[in-house]
């Protein structure tokens, strides 16, 4: 019934999906499905479709923040990655469909000579994604730069601006079933030189402190009030340590990395690990940034 429904919708999806190949971490069982709508049209379609259905669903964008249990995930994994238009208006304002990759709006604006974006450089995933989880680095976020979004809940689109969401570290305050559909955010004019030299020291910093050439997941934890996460983990001396193919990286305490057979029950005692060791010998309470799903 579901597969027949998604062949009259006309969207590209695949069944029995191994999720390995798509979160960033490498790591994970099955979905029963993963679908792939190219416009807000599809996007909305199958929401309603599978809803109707009673079908759980799940939205992801890019797959840089999840870690998938091995035993898979028993639903519609639906993959906004081909919703990426956007468009750049003179005023600065930006209009971007949630599967807009971070990194290509902040290419296109800077080549555009907006400023205000240049703190997204090297953050991984979509912007949908960054919405949903206020994703940010370089000390700004996405917050700070976007206006309006359009969701799609309870069957019906909705316009909500920036105060109406509430945003906090790390988080959006989205209403449960809501899923972004675009986004509007607003640069200023800037100087393009200097927006590019922003960007390169961004990049330089992030290659020489993060395990950028090895599978990983991003930040797995947030960062507590009184010490960065990575540096804790550090001063625990947890850094490089090693569960099964799972390792805390050797070159940035808040990342574990897939040295290439890494499964997801190893990753989550690595995270058991630094979340105990951080309570029972500093007191502080761990408490993760990346999605954990199935």
């Amino acid at each position: 019934m579901i597969k027949s429904g998604l062949d009259k919708l006309r969207i590209e999806y695949v069944s029995d999906f191994p999720m390995s190949r798509f979160t960033w971490l490498r790591v994970g069982g099955n979905a029963n499905y993963a679908i792939y709508p190219s416009s807000i049209q599809q996007l909305t379609n199958l929401i309603s479709f599978l809803s109707k259905m009673g079908y759980p669903w799940i939205v992801l964008g890019e797959g840089s923040n999840t870690i998938i249990l091995d035993e898979g995930i028993e639903k519609a994994v639906i993959i906004t990655k081909k919703m990426k238009a956007i468009e750049i208006k003179d005023s600065g304002e930006i209009v971007a469909e949630a599967g807009a990759n971070m990194g290509t709006i902040m290419n296109r604006s800077v080549r555009k000579g907006f400023a205000g974006f240049e703190f997204a450089a090297g953050i991984p995933g979509t912007i949908g994604g960054g919405v949903f989880m206020n994703a940010g680095a370089n000390d700004s976020e996405v917050k700070d730069v976007i206006k309006k979004v359009w969701l799609f809940i309870d069957g019906k689109e909705e316009v909500v601006s920036r105060r109406e969401l509430n945003f906090e570290y790390r988080k959006s305050n989205l209403a449960e079933g809501a899923v972004v559909m675009k986004v509007l955010i607003k640069l200023d004019r800037g100087d393009r030189k200097l927006s590019e030299k922003k960007v390169k020291d961004y990049l330089d910093k992030r290659n020489k402190t993060q395990p950028i050439k090895m599978s990983n997941t991003g930040s797995i934890f947030k960062n507590p009030d009184s010490i960065a996460a990575g540096k804790l983990i550090e001063e625990l001396g947890l850094k490089g340590y090693e569960i099964g193919g799972a390792q805390i990286s050797e070159l940035h305490g808040n990342f574990i990395v897939n040295r290439g057979s890494a499964k997801a029950s190893e990753v989550l005692k690595l995270i058991d690990v630094a979340k105990e060791n951080a309570y029972k010998l500093r007191g502080i309470i761990l408490e993760p940034e990346v999605r954990i799903l199935g």
